[in-house]
């Protein structure tokens, strides 16, 4: 029993489909790349002790080099777990970068080791978390985002994240 005529068709279709582009190549679309400032900051809220503990945020925020009204980061982390053999805790992140409007976000999570009962992170450490949405300018955002901690000069964050 041979193949049909239509689905020969579809099936050459579907090959030149995924053979129009050399092997390895990467989606049409570019990455965005964003990035937020803030100044040093301390929790606003801590509850809580040991595993459990949520800690809450309310940053104003400069984009690309611009602060403006409505700009800011708000979220938590959560502690995870004791500390671990590194003397480190896992922490969740729940975080929300505004931009301008609420209708305007992305919205970061995934997990982080942190010292053990300092509030954040030790002043030149960066972690790397998933941006998991976006809103408004950036609806359907995915990628990355590089957070370092620069002490008393504030924090970086570097998003690269893709948009449809």
């Amino acid at each position: 029993m041979g193949i049909s005529r239509p689905a020969a068709i579809i099936a050459a279709s579907i090959i030149a489909l995924f053979t129009a582009l050399p092997a390895g190549a990467a989606p049409a679309d570019k990455p965005t790349i964003v990035k937020v400032y803030h100044q040093a900051v301390s929790p606003i809220a801590t509850s809580g002790s040991g595993i459990g503990t949520v800690r809450t945020f309310f940053i104003p925020i400069a984009v690309d080099g611009l602060a403006a009204d409505g700009q800011y980061l708000i979220g938590t982390l959560t502690t995870l777990s004791n500390p671990m053999a590194s003397g480190e805790e896992i922490r969740s992140s729940n975080l929300t970068y505004v931009f301008g409007r609420e209708t305007s976000q992305l919205v970061v999570g995934g997990i982080s080791l942190y010292p053990p009962g300092g509030a954040t992170l030790a002043t030149g450490q960066s972690v790397i978390r998933p941006v998991i949405g976006g809103s408004g300018i950036y609806v359907g955002a995915r990628g990355q985002v590089v957070s370092t901690n620069l002490g008393a000069n504030g924090w970086t964050h570097v998003f690269k994240i893709w948009t449809h």
